[in-house]
């Protein structure tokens, strides 16, 4: 009843919040006559050559990546329905546009998503810490952290904290963060947006923390193994099962991804017959690309590579920044003439800072599953070098502060570069005949395969732990699994919905809610010191409410975005 209380409190406030912050700036009436006058079709078509194909098949690649990244698929709606809106600011009025789409949100509408979100909530809470209350078997922890031999203390070297860092931002920065721009332009202020986003670092790095704190305090170094000696068996294993669907899911999405781009790539090269198909571009790929990089055990290895795709998405935000300096893309600007007119600048009412609506929730649901890299944590732990929990817990805040970083920069400078244009994949709205914006591409695409180690390695070891797979199979389970996934994406090329829906339930288990039970029974299991009382009660609290309610709300704007869109605009 206590829990029902909170949770409504809390929802009804976060939807006060939302309703009075929404703000609706004056028409700019100056910007709207510009986007008039130059609502004109535009030739995209270039000079034929090498160049023009090269440009055009890159851009194929960034938009082959927008269609299977799970979490966007609800930005790629909300950008379908803002092409919608930018044809009637250019050929009608701004008063008709704004009285057939308000952007307010109305306590009407939230009043049933609170009643629901609580009762939902209130009850997967505590079927939750029912079923997996501790059992009378688990036997107390005597832990001799100066006499116990773990895998930490088995490994000989291990990553510095700056390869750890770079492994860690490059797990959690992905493609993902090219939708932000367009979660902005949608109907949220650019500082309520840039708040949500510091909100979801915080609570991400911390819980991305209490994974290798609990892998200190109980001398493990997976989840299920952590999860074992803190809660017992049936924990442990849910957790196993769940991390190994929402990887392979991931590693699916990827394989998809670059096998659809560069057989794309290929067409567009001239390569023609079964060489240009997305089956043959994935198998050579795999066998040579995928596979030496996937048989590493020591991600030191994969740091470098990391390291360079990390290096590559700031390439991406510089370009941006440099374009939004140069004025490239404003009225009369270099390339303003090249662009699509829905790419162009739509700047109608001002600038955003304020205003929040039922679209703010596909950017709530982005930044969510933005942080997710949570699979890894008990292996990043396992091999950092001279591994403590204030070692590790400085190098996670360094990661997630990158990524809060990146993800700032690449939401502001596209939002005020493009505005209410800005699609989905931002890459999108520049010209092809940027040759900046082109190098930007080809990096963006090339981290998409330096990414996929990384996703793999969570993979394969969930797989592992479920089937408790002894380490001198590493090489047969390897060959097993990525031809797996090698098949599995040459017969399938749209996840659809069914992904979308996961990555929404999965990154709320991953994330918040399995790090809260981790942290709630590790502060109650004898002999565990990591975590105080205050922590593991309140902390662990906290936690599950913001990811059951995550969960609830990020399923429902899923479905709702995938089936009905335009609701998100009313």
């Amino acid at each position: 009843m206590a829990l029902g209380r909170v949770l409504g409190a809390l929802i009804t406030a976060t939807s006060f919040l939302l309703c009075t912050t929404s703000v609706c700036d004056e028409e700019d009436a100056g910007a709207l006559l510009q986007l008039k006058e130059a609502s004109r079709p535009d030739a995209m078509d270039g000079p034929e050559g090498i160049d023009q194909r090269l440009l055009a098949s890159w851009l194929l690649v960034t938009r082959t990546w927008s269609q299977y990244r799970p979490h966007k698929e609800a930005t790629l709606s909300m950008m379908e329905s803002n092409e919608t809106i930018m044809a009637r600011y250019l050929h009608g009025s701004f008063d008709e546009v704004q009285e057939r789409h308000p952007t307010d949100l109305m306590w009407m509408t939230m009043i049933p998503c609170a009643v629901v979100g609580v009762a939902v909530a209130a009850a997967a809470t505590t079927m939750m810490m029912q079923h997996f209350a501790q059992p009378e078997e688990v036997t107390p922890l005597v832990l001799d952290k100066a006499g116990e031999e773990t895998e930490v203390d088995k490994s000989t070297g291990g990553m510095s904290e700056v390869q750890l860092m770079f492994n860690i931002v490059k797990n959690i920065v992905g493609e993902g963060m090219l939708s932000l721009p367009a979660g902005i332009a949608g109907g949220t202020g650019l500082l309520v947006g840039s708040m949500i986003a510091v909100l979801f670092s915080v609570l991400m790095g911390y819980t991305f923390s209490i994974m290798g704190r609990t892998c200190f305090a109980t001398g493990e170094a997976s989840h299920k193994d952590c999860a074992a000696k803190v809660s017992g068996p049936r924990l442990a294993q849910t957790m196993a099962v769940v991390l190994f669907i929402k990887t392979a899911f991931t590693c699916l999405t990827f394989a998809i991804v670059i096998s659809e781009s560069f057989a794309r790539t290929l067409q567009y090269f001239g390569v023609g017959g079964f060489m240009a198909t997305s089956q043959a571009a994935l198998l050579t790929l795999g066998i040579f690309v995928l596979l030496p990089l996937c048989l590493q055990k020591d991600l030191r290895v994969l740091s470098y590579t990391s390291m360079v795709g990390c290096l590559g998405q700031v390439w991406v935000v510089f370009v941006m920044q440099v374009r939004y300096v140069d004025g490239s893309y404003r009225p009369g600007g270099r390339f303003y003439d090249l662009i699509a007119a829905k790419d162009k600048p739509d700047f109608s009412g001002g600038v955003s800072y304020w205003q929040s609506s039922a679209a703010t929730f596909v950017l709530i649901g982005s930044l969510a599953t933005a942080y997710i890299a949570h699979y890894n944590a008990p292996k990043f732990y396992s091999q950092l070098k001279d591994a403590t929990p204030q070692k590790f817990t400085k190098v996670v805040a360094g990661a997630f502060g990158f990524a809060l970083v990146v993800y700032f920069w690449i939401m502001s400078v596209g939002y005020l570069t493009f505005g209410k244009a800005a699609e989905g994949l931002i890459l999108n709205n520049y010209s092809e005949q940027d040759g900046l914006a082109t190098a930007a591409r080809i990096a963006i695409s090339l981290a998409v395969i330096f990414a996929f180690p990384l996703g793999f390695t969570g993979f394969r070891d969930s797989m592992m732990s479920v089937f408790d797979v002894p380490q001198e199979k590493f090489v047969s389970v390897t060959l097993l699994l990525l031809g797996g996934i090698v098949l599995a994406a040459s017969c399938f090329h749209d996840l659809g919905l069914v992904n979308s829906l996961g990555g929404a339930i999965l990154g709320a288990l991953i994330t918040l809610i399995f790090p809260g039970l981790l942290l709630f029974y590790a502060g109650h299991t004898p002999g565990v010191t990591e975590f105080g009382e205050l922590e593991a009660r309140a902390g662990s609290f906290g936690i599950l409410v913001l990811g059951f309610t995550l969960l609830v709300f990020g399923s429902v704007v899923v479905v709702i975005a995938k089936l009905h869109p335009e609701a998100l605009h009313r």
